[in-house]
């Protein structure tokens, strides 16, 4: 099964069938109850911005099962609509009452989808759960896309995504803040795009990507 898997992959990526999904702005939390919008953008090959699709977010209160063949529990799905910029989608849903939230976005581009970090949700009026900037920038990491394109080892539990060797692997690399920072902000590249993250975001991920920098030497 797992040679199979592979040559499919493999077989999608010859055919231009992949591309990459990047939330637009996740919330570090969510509300119990509260109604949220999330924007995505999808790009083939991870640069080129898609429309005409028909995306949709899976929202689940449990983690779904056997690598996402089996749904989680209370498993609804919510279709998005497109927005005025190429490529760019949005879904709108309201946060479950649970500990936490499973979202999946599925781009409606071959097989593609994002399975995000599972999001804590707490009740109207509780307290803000703490997290340091280097769980944000994992979050945020996979969030992003990122991790379809750079295969990282680094990432606690991450969500079963498709990950391609485009671009290096990052994982026990420590990059140095400043030059994750610059690189993200301003990619300058043919085949890594401006995500237009701001800099909070970008803060947070170099915080992930550049634990253990200043005991490596850097880069």
């Amino acid at each position: 099964m797992l040679k199979l898997a592979a040559v499919l992959v493999a077989g999608f990526v010859a055919m231009g069938g992949w591309a990459v999904v990047t939330v637009k702005d996740l919330p570090e939390y969510f509300i119990a109850g509260q109604q949220y919008t999330i924007e995505f953008q999808v790009r083939q090959h991870g640069r080129t911005l898609l429309n005409d699709l028909h995306p949709s977010l899976v929202i689940g209160t449990t983690d779904r099962r056997l690598g996402g063949l089996i749904g989680g529990k209370d498993e609804t799905t919510v279709s998005a609509i497109a927005r005025a910029s190429a490529g760019t989608y949005a879904v709108t849903f309201t946060a479950p009452n649970a500990e936490r939230v499973f979202l999946t976005i599925k781009s409606g581009f071959m097989n593609t989808q994002l399975r995000l970090y599972p999001q804590t949700v707490v009740a109207a009026g509780g307290s803000r759960p703490a997290m340091t900037a280097n769980q944000r920038g994992q979050i945020l990491f996979v969030a992003k896309g990122c991790n379809t394109c750079h295969v990282n080892s680094d990432l606690s539990n991450a969500p079963d995504n498709m990950a391609l060797t485009v671009g290096p692997a990052l994982g026990t690399r420590h990059l140095a803040r400043e030059y994750v920072i610059q690189k993200m902000k301003n990619p300058n590249s043919q085949v890594m795009p401006d995500l237009g993250l701001t800099d909070a975001e970008a803060a947070a991920i170099a915080a992930f990507l550049s634990a253990g920098a200043a005991a490596s030497g850097g880069r």
